[in-house]
């Protein structure tokens, strides 16, 4: 995608989505799409940055004093063994009480997922991030050590864009808002007719 977008002369991608999807015959197919920019009088860079934010938070973002540098992710699979103690608490009888080592299998591979982020971020020269997307995912197998118990296991990801100030002076005010065009009929016409209503005002 990034080799695709400096062949364009592109600066950078926005709106990049990222999937997996498997084949029926084994194997799995990474795809990532996105809309190359271009700003014109720019330099191509050496490097063109990728995002996830759409085109109008871009421009917010831009507007800001703030550029992407690239997507971050942040990535932690936890596995814990159903001890004698997390049994006990889930049993019919244990009642409606919190099971303390799904809790503590949970907070483990999110706060991991965050610091992996951090780093990501960090990697990319990135001053902060705008996360996009929290996915956290639970599933249990059977224990391959002991027969009758089970593992839970935790896959925690978070993906954003890593952002960098590109300039120290105090965001400016806000301006009139981005013109976006409507793909509907009768609300172009009701534009038009409220433009025109205000120019004669």
């Amino acid at each position: 995608m990034v080799e695709e977008c400096t062949d364009l002369g592109g600066h950078g991608i926005v709106g990049v989505r990222l999937t997996i999807g498997a084949f029926p015959s084994g194997g799995l197919e990474f795809k990532a799409i996105g809309t190359a920019i271009r700003a014109p009088g720019v330099a191509p860079l050496k490097t063109p940055f990728t995002s996830d934010l759409s085109g109008q938070d871009f421009a917010k973002l831009v507007r800001t004093g703030w550029m992407p540098v690239g997507l971050a992710l942040g990535i932690s699979i936890a596995a814990r063994h159903d001890d004698w103690m997390t049994v006990g608490q889930t049993r019919w009888g244990a009642g409606n009480a919190e099971v303390n080592g799904y809790t503590e299998l949970v907070n483990d591979a999110r706060h991991d997922a965050r610091q992996q982020l951090a780093k990501d971020v960090s990697r990319h020269g990135g001053e902060g991030v705008v996360i996009a997307d929290m996915d956290l995912r639970v599933r249990e197998r059977e224990c391959p050590a002991q027969e009758g118990r089970r593992d839970h296991i935790v896959e925690a990801t978070t993906v954003g864009t890593a952002i960098v100030r590109y300039t120290t002076h105090a965001p400016r005010r806000e301006g009139s808002a981005l013109a976006i065009m409507s793909l509907d009929p009768q609300r172009r016409q009701a534009a038009r007719v409220n433009i025109g209503a205000n120019r004669l005002g």
